[in-house]
């Protein structure tokens, strides 16, 4: 946890003192229909970006809601597809009425987990009242 608090304290740092080299990143952007979870943040329906937030380091990346009114920082670790064509896309764990984020890919084989919420691990345990559905929506990808 201490680890945790102090990658996304230096993110924020990095945030505010280098605005010029993370607007030169790659951002990728959705509209996503239904509210949802990322890491321990709820988010509301809408248009989000996804990019870095450290441009050299791909575990943490910010999702935030294109008019600034939601944001936070998820922990990733990277995955492969064993397609080499895999669509830039996000990949959300439903149940009943609750959506979690679960991949970020960007368009290559590569793409990135996002560690399973406790709220996640709750829901999904409760069973057979609970049915995940895995959601799929577009995302694009902009230099």
């Amino acid at each position: 946890m201490k680890k945790q608090i102090i990658t996304i304290a230096a993110a924020l740092a990095f945030t505010a003192l280098a605005p010029a080299q993370i607007h030169a990143q790659e951002v990728a952007q959705a509209k996503v229909p239904f509210a949802f979870q990322a890491g321990n943040a709820m988010m509301p329906a809408g248009e989000y970006q996804i990019r870095r937030a450290l441009p050299s380091n791909r575990e943490v990346q910010q999702i935030r809601r294109v008019d600034s009114s939601a944001s936070t920082f998820v922990f990733t670790n990277a995955t492969e597809s064993r397609n080499k064509n895999t669509e830039a896309r996000l990949i959300f764990h439903c149940y009943s009425n609750e959506c979690f984020l679960s991949e970020i890919w960007t368009g290559s084989h590569e793409g990135m987990k996002l560690t399973v919420s406790r709220r996640e691990k709750e829901v999904s345990r409760v069973g057979a009242e609970n049915e995940l559905a895995v959601v799929s929506l577009p995302l694009t990808v902009k230099p």
